[in-house]
């Protein structure tokens, strides 16, 4: 299918860019984004709109109608809810029981060794301004 639409030129929009999610079981999902990279890759032409990107999070702040301060933005992903946040100069809480569990070798619904997260921030340069173990309602 994405070689019939790079064929034909058309333009992809890809709103929700994440990767990966992590199941109800526990097993790992592909998400949109990897669709939009591949389709990328292959010189098609995509346009992005949602996790990191500034205007995704500038949408919410203006709908909210809250300061900047009084915003936190929740997820488990260091490239795009934490990146995301960060960039658009809101806090962010990192949920460790998400798609850096296994990297973090800590289980659902507990928190790491401090050491893990530091060396994980420190790997791929995002920093949270909080963490969780998990967001369950």
């Amino acid at each position: 299918i994405l070689e019939r639409c790079k064929i034909r030129g058309l333009p992809m929009i890809c709103c929700n860019p994440d990767n990966i999610v992590v199941m109800s079981d526990g097993s790992i999902g592909h998400m949109p984004g990897k669709i939009a990279q591949r389709y990328e890759s292959m010189g098609g032409k995509c346009t992005y709109f949602g996790k990191p990107h500034v205007p995704h999070f500038e949408t919410c702040i203006r709908k909210l109608g809250l300061d900047r301060n009084r915003i936190a933005h929740v997820g488990d992903s260091l490239h795009h809810d934490v990146a995301g946040a960060r960039a658009a100069g809101i806090s962010s809480v990192f949920i460790v029981g998400g798609i850096h569990r296994d990297e973090l070798g800590s289980a659902i619904g507990e928190m790491p060794d401090e050491t893990a997260l530091v060396n994980l921030f420190q790997a791929e340069k995002q920093t949270p301004t909080h963490v969780l173990p998990l967001f369950q309602i």
